[in-house]
């Protein structure tokens, strides 16, 4: 099934030629219809259309313009225009830009049926387009298993033909993937092999399939030196591999597997591995050892001697041997909830605390794991947070809450504004890490999940109040330069685009 967007700025027309081409071919699928081409252009990342209908004459943005800057982001999709004019300067316009037909209005549904037959042929007949859409539709499957794209398997056969296909999934915890990492890939590739990349889901991940003629104990070897020397010479960049030899099919789960495996293997610096070859690190072994080290840090937080606790801890991470620490940043989050759970109950009789503050705790223990580029930088904020917590007076408590409330009046006051945690924490002068932990002990919320809240929140009640703004204003009014980042962000908050939210209310 093809994706089709429509746009035509009268509400009416626009209403029942979404009936029409819903109802009239099971091959295409209307993903979007705008009165707009402005806001039909920022969501395009998204609806991702095959083909498009759109009136010429409209406010904002004419259909020449929309085209045109389609054809730049998309140069394969099939375009259409449908007008009221039958004018020789709009068809001559039209013709310059490549559509695939100009109909008039009121289009009769022979008139639609016929340009939906043409643009399939077009379609079917453009094999990067083709191999594109079955590779959208691996990485779709790959987050949910149980659904199968069934109309595009037959294509999919025909396109990938090879009998084994190494999956090869990169992700950065820190930040996008470096470009041109895969170049020294496709040099592993052999006379009729193949390498497809697959479109990620987030922007620090890359995904390649590589279809293979042959595979053999040699053919691993090599492959395994080349990706973990790339891997190992980029900090936090860890690579999955995984073979199939029986095709096709088994793909989609294997790059879940991929995935999964990919964050639980993490480390801080670069890694590579085969998903077949490695079992979770086991961090049990690494326990035993430390208990006498937890009853020595669980004496001074009973007698209250911060200061011989805090150089405890800056021993320990600074002098202690490399066999005594975990390998990944899931078992060093393993180990220090470990030693929060062995601290309270070390303590129990002495040291009072809610399951809320140890939770919370915990929590604030595992987003630094998660957060920090470097093991190094890891010990200082985990100090902080076992210091906040096992040595808290009145004073430093009444002190931080303070300091948490001016942050939420500045936010309140400025979040129209284009402000974020770093440019907050230059406020104050304050590590944004240690601002946002002091934030979310009194409020339950991180700063930039707040942001967030505020802006969303604003962005609905301006929508309702104004039906008709654009997406760009929207985002401007809540403090974001970029209409496309923000339509992103609004949709993981609402689970809707712009355009469906306005639609749905009104």
């Amino acid at each position: 099934m093809f994706r089709m967007i429509l746009i035509e700025d009268e509400p009416r027309i626009l209403r029942h030629l979404k009936e029409k081409f819903s109802t009239l071919s099971p091959d295409f699928k209307v993903v979007g219809d705008y009165n707009n081409g402005e806001d039909a252009l920022v969501e395009l990342h998204w609806t991702q259309p095959h083909a498009i209908l759109t009136d010429i004459r409209m406010p904002i943005m004419n259909g020449f313009e929309l085209l045109n800057k389609v054809k730049e982001q998309m140069p394969d999709i099939q375009c259409a225009i449908l007008s009221g004019h039958d004018d020789f300067a709009y068809l001559r316009e039209a013709i310059q830009i490549g559509i695939t037909d100009y109909l008039l209005k009121p289009a009769t549904d022979d008139d639609i049926l016929i340009l939906l037959g043409k643009m399939k042929n077009k379609l079917m007949d453009n094999q990067l387009l083709l191999e594109r859409e079955v590779a959208k539709q691996i990485t779709e499957t790959s987050e949910n298993t149980d659904q199968r794209h069934s109309g595009w398997d037959s294509i999919a056969k025909e396109l990938f033909y090879h009998g084994n296909f190494v999956t090869v999934y990169a992700w950065s915890l820190m930040s996008d993937i470096p470009e041109g990492i895969h170049d020294d890939f496709v040099a592993l590739l052999r006379d009729g092999e193949k390498f497809t990349p697959l479109p990620p889901n987030i922007g620090n991940e890359d995904i390649l399939l590589f279809g293979l003629h042959t595979w053999s104990k040699e053919r691993h070897a090599e492959w395994t030196r080349t990706f973990t020397s790339k891997a190992q010479s980029v900090d936090g960049l860890t690579v999955a591999l995984a073979i199939s030899t029986r095709g096709l099919h088994p793909v989609p789960a294997l790059l879940a597997e991929c995935k999964k495996q990919a964050r639980m293997r993490s480390r801080f610096e670069g890694s590579c591995f085969w998903i077949s070859d490695h079992e979770p690190e086991d961090i049990k072994p690494l326990l035993e050892p430390l208990q006498a080290e937890l009853l020595r840090l669980a004496q001074f937080v009973t007698k209250q001697q911060k200061q011989l606790f805090a150089k405890e801890l800056d021993s320990f991470f600074s002098n202690g041997p490399e066999t005594l620490f975990p390998v990944t940043r899931k078992g060093w989050e393993l180990m220090l909830l470990h030693f929060s759970h062995t601290l309270h109950s070390l303590i129990k009789d002495s040291f009072t605390s809610s399951f809320e503050i140890k939770q919370a705790m915990e929590l604030e223990l595992s987003d630094e794991v998660w957060r920090v580029r470097k093991r190094n930088d890891l010990s200082p904020h985990v100090k902080e947070i076992w210091c906040s917590y096992f040595f808290r007076s009145d004073h430093e408590q009444a002190g931080n809450r303070d300091r948490a409330k001016e942050v939420q009046e500045f936010i309140q006051h400025h979040f129209l504004e284009n402000i974020s945690l770093t440019s907050i924490a230059d406020v104050f002068q304050l590590h944004p890490a240690y601002m946002n932990r002091v934030f979310k002990r009194t409020f339950t919320i991180s700063i930039p999940d707040y942001l967030v809240k505020l802006r969303m929140d604003e962005a609905c009640r301006f929508m309702k109040e104004h039906p008709f703004v654009l997406i760009k204003e929207i985002a401007e009014h809540v403090g974001y330069i970029d209409p496309l980042y923000f339509s992103k962000v609004f949709k993981l908050y609402t689970g809707f685009s712009p355009t469906d939210y306005k639609n749905k209310n009104n």
